[in-house]
């Protein structure tokens, strides 16, 4: 006899679905299940391609149930009504959960904390805590459970999830742009101001790499300014006081509200990507699988 799981779509998909059906709209029911409307999308997408037919018929603002989909509702909202309610009797006081996520300082000052907000709404009762350092985390021994990674992946005691790829750029503020010597190709930046961030950890991501990777010969006489925090470069960056290498993903924010530019439209990229990590050895408990899969949507 073939097993339930063979024939039901995820659940997810399902209450996906079962939001946009009534609703008829992917935005209202991502607001209502704490999503965005791309991933209602997704989740439809591939409830349509586990069925093999579709269920809702896309209009130009709006979308309508198929006569499929029109039976499938009806199913999908009496199982799921079914199913909280016997959840709501048998369910076990409400409690506190707490999860430690590990980061480094760029990922967590500029990536992960711009986000905590939402995921605390999307999950009152977990309690998180942010562990923040550039050198390497040992999950295990520091009770992290879950890090947030740079590199190629290969750590054989961790298994990575793919979160987003890094490219490097030159960065500054308008009012620095406005304010100092035309900046229209890479060999211009050595005649500005560059704002570095220093150390053995970031050596291989330096201005020094990034202006040999773009063949731009650097003089024995020319001077960086130099930080060994990321945080602090941005700073520097965001005072108009120099040019500083962003990287994608953790800059975005700055771009996309002016406080900072690309004045160049070249980047490099050592191929490096940032993963979530948890242990090979242990099973992740199920408030840091939610907040697992809850990350790998924000990047995606």
């Amino acid at each position: 006899m073939q097993s339930l799981s063979a024939n039901l779509p995820p659940l997810k998909s399902l209450v996906a679905f079962e939001a946009a059906s009534r609703h008829l709209s992917l935005t209202r029911a991502g607001e209502e299940i704490r999503i965005s409307r791309e991933a209602v999308s997704r989740h439809i997408r591939v409830l349509e391609e586990h069925l093999g037919v579709k269920v809702f018929e896309r209009l130009h603002r709006t979308i309508a149930l198929t006569p499929e989909g029109k039976k499938l509702q009806v199913v999908v909202r009496e199982s799921l009504e079914k199913i909280a309610y016997v959840s709501g009797i048998i369910r076990a006081p409400r409690q506190n959960f707490k999860i430690t996520v590990g980061a480094t300082i760029a990922i967590g000052s500029f990536w992960l904390t711009p986000r905590l907000a939402e995921f605390r709404k999307r999950f009152p009762n977990i309690e998180i805590h942010i562990a923040i350092s550039d050198q390497p985390q040992n999950l295990i021994t520091d009770g992290i459970d879950v890090g947030l990674r740079y590199g190629d992946g290969r750590w054989p005691e961790l298994t990575p999830i793919r979160l987003f790829d890094i490219f490097a750029f030159p960065v500054c503020s308008q009012s620095y742009l406005d304010a100092t010597a035309p900046l229209a190709a890479t060999a211009d930046l050595l005649q500005h101001t560059l704002i570095n961030l220093d150390g053995a950890t970031h050596s291989t991501e330096d201005w020094w790499w990034w202006l040999n990777a773009m063949d731009v010969r650097v003089p024995p006489s020319f001077r960086l300014m130099g930080l060994n925090s990321y945080d602090n470069v941005m700073q520097l960056a965001l005072q108009g006081e120099g040019v500083a290498l962003g990287f994608s993903g953790l800059v975005d924010d700055f771009l996309s509200d002016g406080r900072l530019v690309r004045p160049l439209g070249e980047q490099q990229t050592q191929n490096q990507t940032v993963y979530a990590v948890v242990p090979k050895s242990l099973s992740p408990l199920p408030q840091v699988q939610d907040f697992i899969d809850w990350i790998v949507e924000e990047a995606q």
